[in-house]
């Protein structure tokens, strides 16, 4: 772990990343190691951990109080949820023991007194959030064992461990559940639902229900939302006070639920709510009874705030860092994120430091990134940090989702390019998180539009500005962020050269073929009315592959065959298309790839391929110092 606190003394020690050198290619990055959704009990901390080393498999680490750590999975096993198809937090530690889900067959195993043993024993269940009280785990199932369904179950499970072999439905009947939570005294359940056509960000509910001696269910009560109210993170305060995340505004606030009321419980100037891509995030630990740990949005950047709930004011606290994830333990604060000269890593802080100076706004010495407004959209403006070429190109970056943002901590990937002589702009449009609900909702209906005119924006900005060769742009996009460049190349022939990953690019196609989770996501992007009212013309007029005539730019695609969310045939239709009308593409399909690479040999193979890619059809060669 990481002290930030220390930082500026240990800048070249643990923690930091560097262009590390390959057996095959001295210039191609690897990160060493991923730590994220840290976890205490009985004095020791967990985590988890991926290593490029190998292959990104996911183990659970301990650091113990004797400031050993070990891998407690070792080689054998890789910690990973299937849930929602993007997973999330895969285990769970209680007095000792710790259960996790094994992702090969999504069972539960138990570690105990260093051995690991297989609690369940299914091969059609998928299993994420696990919760822990006594023998009882309550976790989330997503059920595909009637596979004639053209979408799995999902339900709020338990397991009593003396009795492994059955796993009971306590809640169902929704299309999706998330965050689990037990009181201190075992005897209620807290947890999010929500039904499709519907993200969670969209329209979710927080219930409680009496948990019986069995651990069944046996009376619940809605505290809040609904459709059009999000609600994340809802927590336990104590056994008989929630505290949870819900929009207030033009931001997700902090709300209190005791004694059957409901109110705010502290008003605050940054955005609290995060999209639930994956299960476990965090915006929100509370330290004591009466304080609160926070971090938000706010026009791009996130800051931490410290929350007295009893006087009702709040601490800034300029940590710099880029979380996901908070723990606390009995001495500290941890932080799963990024800072400007690490990337996924944990800091901490101690408690008392920030207990004693609670009145007092804490910095921490970091280099923040500079945020441009571009018309209606925004950017990230990251230098070549070496001079290589006489002019250099320009690398423009789309972020995916596309109810996500760009990253605005260190990015070893980022670092390479910059490394090479290469600029970067990462886009923030229209549509984007952390800059409050109001941006985020602009691009409802008009997906395909807003973000395409946002990207069209920022290269004529640039191109104005003067600072690259028009003549070298590059623009990149993986996921939506394909499909958004797949719409601007359609428009304009100001790109030279364009990088695609696992683009979406026929909406139709996606509704028909994508998974549960995002089954609905498409007609909020682009308007139930719109659909109603357009039907084929607009999929027709949104979708790059019927505009694929258009395209006149060279591209690089990349594309995992394991793909449960784009399908595969519409990126190998694109590179066919493009091919029949004489552009020059280039297409490298990965058999045990899906959405997002993981393996490290496929990274880096598609950075030097994408190099390769730019050096040819920019003619770099020519203008290299």
């Amino acid at each position: 772990m990481i002290n930030l606190f220390e930082i500026l003394k240990k800048t070249n020690n643990f923690g930091t990343w560097k262009t590390s050198r390959s057996s095959n290619d001295s210039d191609i990055p690897v990160t060493n190691s991923k730590k994220y959704f840290p976890k205490y009990d009985n004095q020791n901390i967990y985590w988890i951990e991926s290593s490029s080393a190998n292959n990104n498999q996911e183990s659970i680490m301990m650091l113990n109080s004797q400031n050993e750590v070990k891998n407690l999975t070792g080689e054998k096993y890789n910690v990973r949820s299937k849930v929602h198809e993007y997973g999330g937090i895969a285990y769970a530690v209680d007095n000792g023991r710790v259960f996790f889900i094994n992702h090969t067959d999504q069972n539960i195993y138990l570690i105990e007194d260093e051995k690991i043993h297989q609690i369940t024993k299914h091969s059609n269940l998928r299993i994420g959030d696990i919760e822990i009280f006594n023998d009882h785990l309550y976790f989330i199932v997503e059920d595909h064992s009637r596979a004639s369904q053209n979408y799995p179950d999902n339900y709020i499970g338990l397991l009593n461990i003396k009795y492994p072999l059955e796993i009971k439905k306590i809640v169902e009947g929704c299309s999706f559940y998330s965050n689990p939570k037990i009181s201190k005294d075992g005897k209620k359940l807290l947890w999010l639902q929500w039904d499709l056509p519907y993200m969670p960000w969209e329209a979710s509910e927080l219930f409680v229900g009496d948990i019986e001696s069995d651990g069944s269910i046996l009376l619940k009560d809605k505290v809040d939302g609904g459709i059009g109210s999000s609600i994340f993170q809802p927590e336990w305060k104590n056994d008989r006070s929630i505290l949870y995340i819900k929009e207030s505004g033009d931001k997700g606030q902090l709300f209190h639920y005791h004694r059957d009321k409901v109110c705010l419980a502290m008003e605050t100037p940054i955005d609290l709510l995060r999209p639930l891509w994956i299960l476990g995030l965090t915006s929100y630990k509370v330290i004591r009874d009466d304080l609160v740990l926070a971090c938000g949005w706010d026009k791009g950047f996130m800051k931490f705030i410290l929350i007295d709930i009893l006087k009702k004011n709040f601490t800034e606290l300029d940590f710099g860092v880029i979380t996901d994830d908070l723990c606390i333990t009995d001495k500290h604060i941890l932080m799963a994120g990024s800072l400007d000269k690490f990337s996924n890593q944990i800091f901490y802080v101690e408690k008392k430091y920030l207990e004693a100076n609670i009145q007092k706004p804490l910095e921490i010495a970091h280099k923040r990134v500079k945020i441009t407004a571009v018309n209606k959209s925004y950017i990230t403006h990251f230098l070549p940090t070496k001079s290589i070429f006489n002019s250099p190109p320009l690398i423009i970056k789309v972020h995916s989702g596309p109810t996500a943002h760009s990253h605005k901590g260190f990015s070893p990937e980022r670092e390479y390019w910059t490394e090479k002589g290469f600029g970067v702009v990462e886009i923030d449009y229209r549509g984007s998180t952390s800059y409050g609900i109001k941006f985020r909702r602009s691009l409802d209906g008009e997906w395909g539009i807003y973000d395409t005119e946002d990207v069209l924006d920022v290269i004529k900005y640039i191109i104005n500005e003067n600072i690259y060769d028009q003549d070298k742009l590059i623009l990149k996009g993986s996921s939506a962020g394909g499909f958004t460049l797949l719409n601007v190349l359609s428009e304009s022939s100001m790109i030279n050269c364009a990088c695609c990953y696992y683009a979406v690019s026929d909406l139709q196609d996606l509704l028909s073929h994508t998974h549960k989770f995002e089954s609905g996501y498409t007609k909020t992007l682009l308007g139930e009315d719109n659909i109603r009212k357009l039907e084929n013309t607009l999929f027709e007029s949104r979708s790059p592959i019927c505009k694929i005539d258009n395209i006149k730019t060279p591209i690089i695609f990349f594309q995992g065959l394991n793909d449960n969310v784009v399908p595969p045939h519409q990126t190998e239709k694109l590179f066919k298309n493009l091919n029949n009308n004489g552009i020059n593409a280039e297409i490298y399909l990965f058999q045990n790839e899906g959405h997002g690479f993981r393996g490290k040999k496929t990274i880096e193979q598609c950075l030097k391929l994408e190099e390769k890619f730019y050096m040819k059809n920019l003619d770099l060669e020519r203008i290299r110092l």
